[in-house]
């Protein structure tokens, strides 16, 4: 399945992007809002942070973030920041991605606890898993309703 403009979520799908590379951010950027995604794209943690407490983790549809956030590839930057987040907020769905193969082997990774992509990836591949991502949480907050 090819995913198209109309295939997205409500516009309201918020999507936080942390990547430190500005090439990769500026063209998954461009691939989201196409999309028709609200986008915030951040080099750093410390600026995800920021977003998340302007905006609140609710607001926040999927968090898409490189794995690796600085140039060497024994700092996990960004599944340290996956796992902290998760603690904080369980429901905050993670998109984990990396081109770094020995990103694999990290414990979510490795046992698909997270979604990951591998770079270079497929667009539609990244879109699909967004749409997944963001129709779990959506199937969430929906029962969660129910329930209150």
């Amino acid at each position: 399945m090819t995913a198209t403009p109309q295939d997205h979520t409500p516009e309201s799908a918020l999507i936080l992007l942390v990547d430190d590379d500005p090439s990769v951010r500026f063209v998954l950027q461009q691939v989201l809002h196409y999309h028709g995604y609200q986008v915030e794209a951040v080099a750093t943690i410390e600026e995800a942070e920021k977003i998340k407490r302007r905006l609140g983790p609710e607001a926040i549809g999927v968090v898409v973030a490189d794995i690796h956030l600085t140039t060497n590839p024994r700092f996990h930057e960004g599944y340290a920041m996956y796992e902290h987040w998760t603690r904080l907020h369980p429901t905050l769905p993670f998109l984990l991605i990396s081109g770094v193969v020995s990103s694999q082997r990290l414990p979510a990774v490795r046992t698909g606890a997270v979604a990951f992509l591998s770079k270079p990836f497929v667009i539609e591949e990244f879109l699909e898993i967004l749409q997944q991502l963001l129709k779990t949480q959506n199937d969430r907050i929906l029962r969660h309703e129910e329930i209150t």
